[in-house]
């Protein structure tokens, strides 16, 4: 692998034959795209064996041309929206589309070759359209186990070979035949045979669906029609986000610097992210020059097919929220074009083959948060104050020797966005990049040798603002038998950061609980054994505060007292509210004297840090202005 290629960027102008498409049939075809994306998707975590794909929809589904743009994709967790176009271009470096034939089904998981990670297994299908290859139906999803040195997940891996096992455009079904051969190896090469095997069936099912769907308006409107219509769509959800690129003001802005907790090896070093957004005209640069070198482990992002879907919805998510739109925006090929990312080779954002990268949403979370940070300044009104911007991506398994197979759970625990303009954060959310749905207590009670005692939001206060931050979960796991636990996760030390005057967020931590013990563990944790009656406890990060908190309406600090997203302490030291302990009264009055006190003595540059506040079963974190160790009051 020594002559790996790239994959390359965004191939040019189609080279068929455009016709023009009138606006009722546009309308209709673009309906037809949207419907088909989402059946696809639908069959997919209907199908599903494992609850990561039919519980939490960890999954992505698309059309997508010849040359992999995309026509549509399914409203599923972002990350996979962007992602299928590059699987699609990594795999023809393989296989050469002239030797497609109808009934091929292509899987592919190189993390180097367009993968967002080697858990996420593409399977695509070719679509062929009287001799010719017009695209492809393609779904990617997390499957529970890919054969790396630790069940589930593989924080801390030596190579990209270490972490899974690799397909590389690979054809499972070759003109509706099964490979035998192929077949065996990946499917006797995992600790969750009959999972595994169920969800790429359903894979396969959804592939199929989707091609089968588009047929139908191949023989109903032709392909000059169909594919027309699909590269005008795209032109109009280019010309959708230059729009609003070009009412942003020319210029260069700046994130403050974030930091990563560690690799997941080396465990008292913190990992720089670096984000500058460059805007010009009509199109933005993401440059995250600066940022951490690579690391040894893997806690290290694919370029292609990770951090360019970051960038694209961190620009996307901000600019066409379709909340304030007249109708929504297509999710295509022309949302790409609008931007652009630098990251220099060797960094963690763009390692050198053959880095492990198997732990990579923390990151690219991140860089999704710096950019709303930094965009804060000219687009006040569309941005949130800092978002939990992390995951605790866990696993948890056991062997089964009657089956000879392992049972293996995967579970995303929810975070909480900041405050925005006129509305509070949203609380225990998997939020950003992530998005995925939450696992219900039943999942695990019933299926797996665990028991959730406890799942909640949080007890510390959410973070001080005009518009407060979220509040994220506090989720205990207990085993009943032994087993493993790992997990991918961040943000135990740089708390998520409040903007225009509002407070810090708080950080997460994770504890293991060993009988009436327990010992705070890193984030990021692979292969750790736990006995019978072990368990875990997670606690996800609060959101920062959005606006000066002297400025939010009294009644609302009284709410959150009552409803526990504050205490009456911290309503009078953050907002200047004194409330009556007893009656729980606000004392109007009062309440005007020291908030005028307040002011005067902050200024208007303050900036509150919750973590100097409040009570916090935590060692120690990060203030993220001044980058030193910071201990929290018990």
């Amino acid at each position: 692998m020594a002559d790996l290629p790239d994959v390359g960027i965004n191939p040019g102008k189609p080279t068929r034959k455009r016709v023009k498409v009138d606006p009722i049939t546009l309308r209709v075809l673009g309906g037809a795209f949207d419907a088909i994306a989402q059946e696809m998707a639908g069959v997919l975590f209907r199908m599903s064996y494992s609850s990561i794909i039919r519980e939490s929809e960890d999954l992505g589904a698309g059309l997508f041309d010849a040359d992999g743009r995309e026509l549509c994709e399914s409203e599923s967790t972002p990350m996979h929206i962007g992602s299928l176009p590059w699987y699609i271009r990594g795999f023809l470096h393989r296989i050469d589309k002239s030797t497609l034939k109808e009934g091929d089904v292509i899987i592919h998981n190189h993390p180097y070759l367009g993968a967002s990670h080697t858990p996420d297994i593409a399977v695509a299908v070719p679509i062929l359209w009287q001799g010719e290859v017009l695209g492809f139906a393609a779904v990617t999803a997390h499957v529970l186990d890919v054969g790396g040195s630790y069940p589930g997940i593989n924080a801390d891996a030596f190579d990209m070979y270490a972490e899974s096992k690799i397909y590389n455009g690979l054809k499972w079904y070759e003109e509706g035949v099964l490979n035998e051969d192929l077949d065996r190896m990946v499917f006797d090469n995992v600790r969750t045979e009959t999972m595994n095997r169920g969800d790429m069936e359903a894979m396969k099912a959804a592939c199929i669906l989707g091609r089968d769907r588009f047929y139908r308006l191949l023989e109903k409107y032709g392909a000059d029609t169909c594919m027309s219509a699909a590269y005008d769509w795209m032109d109009y959800s280019e010309k959708r986000l230059r729009d609003e690129i070009k009412k942003l003001p020319d210029g260069e802005y700046v994130a403050p610097t974030a930091w990563l907790d560690d690799d997941g090896r080396n465990r008292d070093v913190r990992l720089r992210v670096e984000t500058k957004i460059i805007v010009k005209g009509d199109h933005v640069t993401i440059d995250l020059t600066g940022s951490n070198a690579e690391v040894p482990t893997g806690y290290n992002v694919p370029f292609e097919g990770s951090l360019l879907v970051a960038a694209y919805f961190a620009i996307r998510t901000i600019l066409l929220d379709q909340d304030r739109l007249d109708e929504p925006v297509p999710q295509n090929d022309g949302i790409f074009r609008c931007v652009d990312v630098i990251a220099p080779k060797g960094t963690i954002f763009n390692p050198n083959f053959p880095r492990a990268c198997f732990s990579r949403f923390n990151q690219c979370q991140r860089v999704v948060d710096n950019t709303i940070v930094a965009l804060s300044k000219v687009v006040p009104d569309l941005v949130t104050a800092g978002n939990s911007a992390a995951i605790h991506f866990c696993s948890y398994a056991g062997f089964i020797p009657e089956k000879g197979e392992y049972w293996l759970y995967l579970e995303v625990n929810e975070g909480s966005y900041g405050g925005r303009k006129g509305r509070d954060g949203m609380d225990s959310v998997d939020c950003l990049m992530a998005n995925t749905r939450n696992n219900p207590i039943e999942e695990l009670d019933m299926r797996f040798p665990m028991r959730t005692e406890r799942y909640e939001l949080r007890d510390e206060p959410a973070a001080p603002g005009q518009w407060r931050g979220g509040v994220g979960i506090v989720r205990v796991n207990r085993f009943l038998e032994p087993g493993a636990y790992s997990c991918e996760g961040d943000r135990h030390t740089d708390p998520p950061r409040g903007i225009f005057g509002g407070y810090d967020g708080l950080p997460a931590m994770v504890r293991h609980h060993q009988g009436k013990s327990h010992t705070e563990i890193p984030a990021k944790v692979t292969g750790l054994m736990c006995d019978a009656g072990d368990a875990i406890e997670l606690i996800e990060p609060n959101g920062g505060g959005y606006g000066n908190p002297l400025k939010r309406d009294p009644k609302l600090v009284r709410e959150d007292v009552l409803d526990d997203f504050t205490t009456v302490e911290l309503a009078r030291e953050a907002y200047g509210v004194v409330i009556d302990p007893k009656t729980l009264e606000v004392d109007l009055a009062k309440t005007k004297r020291l908030r005028a006190q307040l002011q005067k003595k902050r200024g208007r540059s303050f900036q509150g840090e919750l973590l100097s506040l409040v009570k916090l079963p935590h060692r120690m974190a990060v203030s993220p202005h001044t980058g030193k160790a910071v201990a929290a009051k018990r």
